[in-house]
């Protein structure tokens, strides 16, 4: 078997606060000169863990060394490279390891420092140097971590916030020294709005953020989480609310309960295709029904269109009075019948008649009550549950042919339409 020369890349932990650790450039361009002092030329591979700590605890992680070992015991790693001893153990286990794999096949060990003594026996005193420096490693590492630990409970006893800002925030040091954060008020986050508000929902919100060409703050596209979490920071009332789970309850569509298809059946709107559907088809058969999904662009663009001739009268407060007058009348007619009942002057038949009509007009009423909200300017940048109950308030329903068209709206209030 051919065997090869090897470097190995870590980063340092001496010292976690050490601004001068070296980097992987840096760490590699050192490593060839070592190879290339050797005779070795563009055939060495390269093993790296960079960015895992040498901790014992952590072997696992280190899977680059792990394959390394592997590689000596396997006679196919002819030397090891490396910056410093400390890249390649911090306790006398891994020592132990390495000089293992290295004798069964005679592997040289070389960092800027010189050759390591892997425990044949030539230099006692540099193996139980090794050894020591093992001792040392390991202990340094434990003050490190130690060290690391205060700092970070510190922090956290300070309130500090750790991470990156989240967008549309920054960080900033408050009185007592601690890092919290703020609202950037120069972050411009109303195209992710906007998006939402044109989407109805998270997901076509991401993808419209992309196919507008809107890039992230780092260039980069948007993905479906980066603007769940900026809409929960900076616009939480726009979202769904939560329900005793606490999960978020499903979004309504701005056309939910509104829309009827050709069939008479209420459709069933799909926000995140854009859809609706009447799950009749599902029953009866598709070959049957015929069509039975549309999307819901061009019906809300329809539905903008005949809520223009909306007229609402000027005098709202004065109407709102006179409902409320009618209601106590019908109310205390239909009291009227009941003792009309008892007094022998009316059939039970006959009173049975006159309470439905009062029932009847009690749910017109109720019906012109709830118009009373509708202003006199549809909000169509409402949240979508908000403007379905205006729209809802504007119509019973809308119509569909069989064409999947919108060819009726049946309003609510009929005189309102001009």
């Amino acid at each position: 078997m051919d065997r090869q020369p090897a470097a190995y890349l870590r980063r340092s932990y001496v010292d976690l606060n050490s601004p001068g650790d070296i980097s992987l450039e840096a760490q590699r361009a050192a490593v060839e000169r070592l190879a290339h002092r050797d005779g070795h030329n563009g055939n060495v591979r390269e093993y790296s863990d960079w960015g895992i700590s040498a901790d014992v605890a952590k072997s696992a992680k280190r899977t680059a060394y792990t394959q390394l070992l592997a590689d000596m015991e396997a006679g196919a790693v002819s030397a090891v490279y490396a910056f410093d001893v400390d890249r390649l153990y911090r306790d006398p286990r891994d020592l132990m390891r390495l000089q293992d794999a290295a004798q069964a096949h005679q592997v040289r060990i070389v960092t800027t420092a010189g050759e390591l003594a892997i425990g044949d026996g030539d230099d006692p005193g540099a193996e139980a140097f090794a050894f020591i420096g093992s001792v040392f490693g390991r202990m340094e590492l434990q003050k490190a971590k130690k060290r690391a630990r205060a700092a970070l409970e510190a922090r956290r006893a300070r309130g500090d916030v750790f991470g990156h800002p989240a967008l549309g925030f920054r960080h900033v040091k408050a009185d007592n020294g601690a890092i919290v954060a703020v609202k950037d008020e120069s972050a411009n986050l109303e195209p992710i709005r906007r998006a939402y508000l044109d989407a109805g929902t998270v997901l076509g919100a991401t993808k419209l953020l992309n196919e507008r060409g809107i890039p992230t703050p780092r260039g980069k596209r948007w993905a479906l989480s980066m603007v769940q979490r900026t809409i929960a920071r900076h616009w939480p009332e726009l979202l769904p609310p939560k329900g005793a789970s606490g999960k978020r309850i499903r979004a309504a569509s701005v056309l939910s309960q509104l829309v009827k298809c050709h069939c008479g059946h209420v459709m069933t709107p799909n926000n995140a295709r854009g859809q609706l559907y009447c799950s009749r088809a599902v029953t009866i058969g598709r070959d049957r029904h015929g069509a039975y999904n549309t999307t819901q662009a061009p019906i809300l663009e329809w539905a903008k269109a005949e809520a223009a001739h909306l007229a609402v009268p000027g005098d709202v407060v004065t109407l709102a009075a006179e409902t409320e007058q009618r209601r106590q009348a019908l109310a205390e007619q239909r009291d009227r019948i009941g003792l009309a009942v008892v007094d022998g002057l009316l059939s039970r038949d006959a009173a049975k008649a006159k309470g439905e009509a009062i029932d009847a007009e009690l749910a017109e009423l109720e019906v012109r009550e709830q118009a009373f909200d509708i202003p006199r300017e549809i909000p169509w940048d409402a949240p979508a549950a908000a403007l379905n109950a205006v729209l809802r308030a504007l119509w019973s329903h809308i119509q569909l042919d069989d064409q999947m068209q919108p060819t009726e709206a049946v309003w609510r209030v009929p005189e309102w339409r001009v």
